[in-house]
């Protein structure tokens, strides 16, 4: 069991900070000098890509400290802080001056080949930022606040369920929750946990369509769509058109697979298993029971650190805070964010990556292990791919946009993918003392999961079409205008007892019988 107190854990290359609650931020550790070599080309243009650098890093590591202490719930934190440190790290990512001083630089004859790519990487990341027109930044700053607001609605939740038998409270995270829907042996019980679950949709409702709204307006205002054709185009370079016409195509593929898939689960478990509170625990069946002995929570740290080890992967020096329990306050997602993204100083001089990591283990409680070890290998592979990035600027090595998603994404979930692999499983899949996982309880899991496959694929599929219909709706309009014409299949006669006031097959539409009407109320009035 992991202590509440940090403590070190040995991994070629890394330093790890691991806490169950909370730890004070690590002591960097001096910058790493690897084959350290000087950027070459004109000094000048050296000195302003390293002043680029060094103003990057402090607005971007004030608003990841801040985001990590808003997430995590640590004492002090503070929603106004992280609002005007993400305000400061906009106002710098979206400056014209400094684009078109970058330009200005990428415009000398005497520029090396290394001095060009950097300066383009720069160009590229202002360029995605900057807009001509002047109210972006107001709703920028607004939105960054009405963000941070609702953050703090939703850690301030009172999640959990209510016993029907003394109507006793529960407090439960949405970790918990999602947890009790996929174990549970009552029905009850599960379905319980669905109603908390779905009561976070209209306590956060208002304030995050107000937060659309003002993203949609933001991105017209920017010479876009919507917000997510934004998104899309500043970290894919593509269109979200173009994104749909590959995802239509998967969508299209998957979809008879996973009507199939229900009508198995359905004939093999009962009707009853497809209500959205009950299917996934049908789909686990007892099988995440009988492996869960095999993913001790406590090794999880261990496992994962052998697996990179084995694999070759190197940190190069880098230092992790992995914060991996759930617990009251904290936020109901993994992730890996860096507060010091890897690059090499001008000079040469490395400079490796600090990373901030969490997971959601409920130690004690069945799947807590293998949820720690799949989020380990998923977000510990975003922090190798990033503490491997050598260049001369941080900000080729960070997160957001023009970084694409895909590419992001790519190593992590090819990574934590090892957790259901055969051959993984039989080295590393081990109980309290030692023995392997037995081959048939393998073989048994991939049986079983395999016809459910194409659901895992569909429910990552739907959440880009929800967002790209979230971000389709209009801004408090109907989406037909009044006035318009439509066509309901449907002759409708308006009458005033034995009076036909006017009728759409008459009138020759609904618009015009509507007029027809609206005419005779109002003489009707006089």
């Amino acid at each position: 069991m992991l202590r509440s107190r940090a403590h070190s854990v040995g991994f070629p290359g890394l330093r790890l900070h691991i806490s169950a609650l909370r730890a004070r931020p690590p002591t960097p550790r001096p910058s790493i000098v690897m084959a350290a070599t000087a950027l070459p080309g004109n000094p000048d243009v050296s000195t302003f890509i390293q002043g680029i650098n060094d103003k990057y890093l402090e607005v971007h590591r004030a608003y990841e400290d801040n985001f990590w202490a808003t997430k995590m719930a640590l004492s002090g934190a503070s929603t106004s802080a992280l609002s005007s440190t993400k305000n400061a790290l906009d106002e710098f990512l979206s400056s014209q001056d400094r684009l078109q001083a970058v330009r200005d630089a990428e415009a000398r004859p005497d520029l090396s080949p290394e001095q060009r790519r950097v300066l383009a990487v720069l160009r590229r990341t202002f360029a995605t930022y900057v807009s001509e027109e002047e109210s972006v930044a107001t709703l920028r700053a607004r939105l960054n606040d009405l963000e941070a607001e609702l953050a703090g609605v939703r850690n301030r939740m009172r999640l959990g369920t209510t016993d029907p038998a003394t109507g006793e409270f529960r407090p439960a995270s949405s970790v918990q929750l999602r947890n009790a829907m996929k174990m549970s042996g009552e029905e009850s019980a599960r379905r319980a946990a669905y109603d908390a679950l779905r009561s976070i949709g209209p306590a956060i409702a208002g304030p995050f369509a107000a937060i659309v709204r003002l993203r949609n307006e933001l991105a017209r205002r920017a010479g876009f769509p919507n917000y997510y054709d934004m998104k899309v185009q500043a970290a894919e370079g593509f269109t979200q058109a173009r994104l749909f016409q590959m995802l239509d195509g998967l969508e299209s593929a998957t979809r008879q697979l996973a009507t199939d898939a229900r009508a198995r689960l359905a004939a093999a478990k009962g009707k009853d298993s497809l209500k959205p509170w009950n299917i996934s625990n049908a789909l686990a069946g007892d099988i995440e029971t009988r492996m869960d002995p095999y993913f001790p929570f406590e090794n999880a740290v261990d496992v994962w650190a052998r697996t990179f080890a084995a694999l070759g992967i190197d940190y190069r020096g880098s230092i992790m805070r992995l914060d991996l329990c759930d617990r009251p306050g904290k936020y109901s997602n993994g992730f890996c964010h860096w507060p010091v993204p890897a690059y090499r100083k001008v000079d040469g001089a490395w400079v490796p990556a600090q990373t901030n990591f969490t997971s959601l283990a409920t130690p004690g409680s069945v799947g807590s292990g293998k949820t720690a070890l799949v989020t380990l290998l998923h977000e510990g592979g975003h922090a190798a791919h990033f503490a491997n990035v050598d260049q001369a600027s941080p900000l080729c090595s960070q997160e957001r946009a023009p970084t694409s998603v895909a590419y992001a994404e790519n190593q992590s979930m090819l990574l934590d993918s090892l957790a259901g692999d055969a051959a993984w499983l039989a080295r590393y899949a081990r109980d309290a003392a030692g023995q392997p996982v037995p081959w048939s309880l393998v073989r048994e899991a991939i049986e079983a999961g395999h016809p459910y496959a194409a659901f895992t694929v569909r429910s990552m599929l739907a959440v880009p079409y929800f967002e790209k219909a979230l971000y389709d709706l209009p801004d408090d309009q109907p989406r037909i205008p009044p006035g318009s014409p439509v066509d309901l299949n449907m002759r409708i006669l308006l009458v005033h007892g034995d009076e036909t006031v006017a009728d759409t097959e008459v009138e020759g539409s609904l618009p015009a019988a509507c007029a027809k009407y609206t005419a005779w109320l109002a003489n009707k009035g006089t």
